[in-house]
């Protein structure tokens, strides 16, 4: 678990690229925040609440659009679109390639060994409500692994109920709230190719009514016959 708790803080990871006809380092800035935002390891999840007597609908009534983004961020694909971000930001293209040499290894570091026993789940908010979205990042921040045990689960076919084992508050980077889970249970995969569904369900987050619930398929998620999680 070491190796992954270094992870969970930062914002990317350079990795081989699953595509092999292009590697992530040349991928367009789209096609990062494409797989961050609407990929088979991203899902987001809009919660619209009605509020009567405010703005300017044509009854008087506000909308207010709560939307989750939870992402796999143990995933491959993931990984390699938030180093690709990350790249652009700092002018990796322009780089000489000892430079580039330099950021891979700063970048990437000893977080190559990926993630191992662990899935990754993260999710951020984004709200038109400013009061809604304060009560999201409260939320957030003030969970920690004791209080959040109960109310964050992975759920598939073969499990109703997995719970975290370890949970990390927001950081600047921008990816939001992370949940760690198990790869297995009893030596049994918690996820695998005979898996047609796995769901990240979160209880009594504000914004969300009843609950956050993101569904993924898992068949889209398999590469070369293994499900990249």
């Amino acid at each position: 678990m070491t190796s992954m708790l270094r992870f969970v803080g930062l914002a990317s990871l350079t990795i081989l690229s699953l595509s092999a006809q292009e590697p992530f380092q040349k991928w367009p800035l789209s096609r990062a925040v494409q797989i961050l935002n609407s990929s088979p390891w991203a899902r987001q999840e809009t919660y619209t609440v009605v509020v009567a007597g405010v703005g300017s609908g044509v009854s008087g009534e506000k909308e207010i659009f709560n939307r989750f983004y939870v992402r796999f961020v143990s995933a491959q694909p993931v990984r390699e679109a938030l180093a690709r971000i990350q790249q652009l930001q700092f002018g990796y293209d322009g780089l000489a390639e000892a430079d580039k040499r330099r950021f891979d290894e700063y970048a990437g570091g000893d977080l190559l060994s990926g993630f191992g026993d662990w899935i990754v789940v993260a999710v951020s908010f984004r709200s038109n409500d400013p009061n809604t979205e304060s009560q999201v990042r409260r939320f957030f921040e003030r969970e920690t692994a004791e209080t959040i045990k109960n109310k964050a689960f992975l759920s598939s076919e073969q499990y109703s109920q997995v719970p975290i084992r370890a949970y990390f508050p927001p950081r600047d980077e921008g990816i939001g709230a992370k949940f760690v889970f198990p790869r297995e249970i009893n030596g049994s995969p918690v996820v695998s190719a005979k898996t047609k569904t796995v769901a990240f369900e979160l209880l009594a987050v504000p914004g969300a009514n009843p609950k956050l619930r993101a569904k993924f398929a898992v068949k889209d998620m398999i590469v070369g016959g293994r499900v990249i999680l």
